[in-house]
Formats: structure tokens, C-alpha cells, sequence
């Protein structure tokens, strides 16, 4: 009895991990995850001759990226992530095939592959232990490699090359001995119309699409 109270004090009384990781004025470190990527999108009011409706189908991605974090205070650290994600969304039209007149669903992939530039606010409770929550709040630009914007083929449906956005997150960093581990839960509600207008039965059918995607991220630093 007399080891095991023994032991448990010993326990209660541990060093933390990594005690004054927090004091460090700038670290680095890296991202993965993955994200559900979709649009927030707007039917014209007339839907144009040959197209009937139209459905949204979201599709998982990944992304990867690289932290520089600078300390502000024992709360807040700003955050600059760059970040590459890739992905597909896709829209299916209930609509005319202008190939052989008839009526059908028609599948329209748009491919994304983003250099995103996120600048990022994150807001940190007290540490309890080996954990701490915080929230994170980001605006960011994009770039799409894949866009194909200015490509001269009806059988794309093509969105803007470049937008910007908004992220919100909410997670919890876990203090291991080596190595910080700071899972995220985070949305991402673009504010850039993508849309393009090439003439299209299809465009002209959406005249508003921007990013809409949730997802887990998990930050080692």
C-alpha cells in the first residue's frame, strides 16, 4: 500500500512534456489531413434551355502543408501555413446531351490542386497537464493548378484559377515528449465566385460557386 500511494504521488507530481515548448518566440512544423471539398452554389432563377437541375456530390481530399508559428503572448501565436490540397468536386446535371439530344445525367469532375497561403490567429486556453484547447480563425489566397479557365472545351465545367477565403478551426494541442500533436476540426467558407462563363448551357445554369469544405487536419510541430 505504502509503494502504491508512493506511486501515485510520483505521478501526480510528473514533469510535464516539453515545459516551456510555449516560451519558444517562433517553431516550425508540418500539416496533413484530409477535407470533404464542395461549393456553396446558386441556380439561375431560369434554368437555361437543355438543363432541368443540377446536384452537388462533394469528394474527399488531402492536404499537406508547413508551419512557421510565432509566439505573440502565453495565448495567441500567429501562424503562416502554406499549403498544397488536392481534390475533386463534381456537378451532375439533369440536363440535354448536346451530343445526341437526349435527356440524361451528365457529370461534370472539376479537379483541384491549390497553393493555398493561410494566415492564421490561434487563440489557446491555459495548458491542464499535457493538453490545451484553442481556436483558430484565417484568411488565405488560392491558387488552382489545374484550373482550366482559359481552355476552349465544352467538356469542362471551369472555375477561376484564383479566390480567397475564410477558415475557422477548433482543436486541441497534445504535449508528447518529443513532439507537439495539435489535431483540428476546420471549415472553409470561401468568398470568391469561381464561376465561369464560357457559354455554356451548363455555366450559365450555376452563376455563383464558391469553396465550401470541412475536414480534420493534424499538425506536427
Amino acid at each position: 500500500m505504502v509503494a502504491l500511494s508512493f506511486g501515485l504521488h510520483a505521478q501526480s507530481v510528473q514533469s510535464p512534456n516539453l515545459p516551456r515548448y510555449d516560451q519558444k518566440q517562433i517553431h516550425f512544423g508540418f500539416i496533413l489531413g484530409s477535407q470533404n471539398m464542395g461549393f456553396h452554389y446558386r441556380p439561375d432563377t431560369q434554368w437555361p434551355t437543355g438543363v432541368f437541375g443540377v446536384e452537388l456530390v462533394p469528394q474527399w481530399g488531402y492536404t499537406v502543408g508547413i508551419v512557421s508559428d510565432l509566439r505573440l503572448n502565453n495565448f495567441m501565436n500567429l501562424r503562416f501555413v502554406p499549403t498544397y490540397s488536392a481534390g475533386e468536386r463534381q456537378l451532375i446535371f439533369d440536363a440535354i446531351d448536346p451530343t445526341d439530344n437526349q435527356r440524361k445525367s451528365i457529370v461534370r469532375r472539376m479537379e483541384s490542386s491549390l497553393i493555398i497561403f493561410p494566415l492564421e490567429l490561434k487563440v489557446k486556453t491555459e495548458r491542464i497537464g499535457n493538453h490545451r484547447w484553442y481556436v483558430l480563425g484565417a484568411i488565405s489566397g488560392q491558387m488552382d493548378l489545374a484550373s482550366k479557365a482559359k481552355v476552349i472545351d465544352d467538356r469542362f465545367f471551369k472555375l477561376q484559377a484564383s479566390g480567397y477565403g475564410f477558415d475557422v478551426a477548433v482543436g486541441m494541442d497534445f504535449y508528447f515528449e518529443y513532439f507537439k500533436l495539435s489535431p483540428q476540426f476546420r471549415i472553409t467558407i470561401g468568398q470568391s465566385n469561381l464561376h465561369v462563363d464560357d457559354g455554356t448551357a451548363f455555366a450559365q445554369a450555376i452563376p455563383l460557386l464558391q469553396t465550401r469544405s470541412v475536414g480534420w487536419v493534424f499538425a506536427f510541430e
